[in-house]
């Protein structure tokens, strides 16, 4: 690996979620000519007995380390240089040493870790800590839901809030190599919450408020699209609860991105964690 290409980083645990997050990496180093990074953590509370059993590090470490190869494999007959490919076993937390790595990347990638039925009520740990601890853009992604390669659909989704234009200018950056067309969507909710100033009664006023948020996105929009002259760049406003009409968006694009705010502190919103769970399509966290 070399300091002046970008670093990729993929959090692999032997799961089929970590695999295909191996996967979408490997794609996009393709593309982007970035070195691979795949990094194991062995949980260090396994190791000390936190869960009532304990292992030897040595029984886990290699685990992590038949993990790591089979995806460096992979990577390797692919078609990706060996010199491009980087492989880390580290004992310690998950999302801690993830986090730490993160400083060092480009982007980081990982699994969902979620199925079908009750469990998908629930998103793994790491992948959810991740996203307020995490230093670069993360990608969530699931063998489930995603199990073709990515980019059919030529077309990622933004979701925009108050979240600034970071999201939708990185989301243009990965346009270049996943898409011709980038969405641009508010989803207004159907009752304006009390942090919303202006509240319509009535159908015109419904109108004029639509009108001014749509006014606002081509404001924030216009210097980005000379940007990127050659993308496709349109914006759109559509009433609806946020993580269901998010969710059923997602399985009509390649990708889709939301703007976070990174905070260790942070308590993951209930429509983020929803839209991680259920989503047809990758996920990208950027934070604003």
């Amino acid at each position: 690996m070399t300091g002046n290409r970008p670093k990729i980083l993929v959090g692999i645990d032997g799961s089929e979620d970590g695999i295909r997050a191996a996967r979408y990496a490997i794609g996009r180093a393709k593309h982007r000519q970035g070195d691979l990074w795949f990094v194991n953590a062995v949980d260090d509370g396994v190791v000390t007995g936190d869960w009532g059993i304990i292992y030897e590090p040595v029984v886990l470490k290699e685990a992590g380390q038949a993990a790591v190869k089979q995806v460096e494999e992979l990577a390797i007959a692919q078609g990706i240089d060996p010199d491009r490919i980087r492989t880390d076993v580290v004992i310690g937390n998950p999302t801690s040493v993830l986090s730490e790595c993160s400083k060092e990347a480009e982007i980081l990638i990982v699994g969902r870790r979620t199925s079908t039925g009750l469990e998908r009520m629930f998103v793994g740990s790491t992948s959810t800590a991740l996203v307020s601890t995490a230093y670069c853009p993360l990608v969530v992604i699931s063998a489930a839901s995603t199990p073709q390669p990515v980019g059919h659909f030529r077309k990622i989704l933004v979701a925009m809030g108050g979240s600034g234009d970071k999201p939708l200018r990185w989301a243009c950056q990965e346009a270049q190599i996943l898409a011709d067309k980038v969405d641009v969507v508010h989803v207004i909710p159907y009752q304006p919450t009390r942090l919303v100033s202006y509240v319509p009664n009535s159908v015109a006023q419904e109108r004029d408020w639509e009108h001014r948020v749509l006014a606002g996105l081509d404001k924030l929009v216009s210097p980005v699209r000379q940007q990127f002259p050659n993308l496709d760049i349109t914006v759109r406003s559509q009433r609806g609860v946020l993580a269901d009409e998010l969710i059923q968006e997602s399985a009509k694009v390649d990708l889709l991105v939301l703007g976070t705010r990174s905070h260790p502190s942070l308590i993951l919103g209930g429509s983020v964690r929803a839209i991680l769970a259920h989503a047809s399509c990758p996920v990208a966290l950027v934070n604003r």
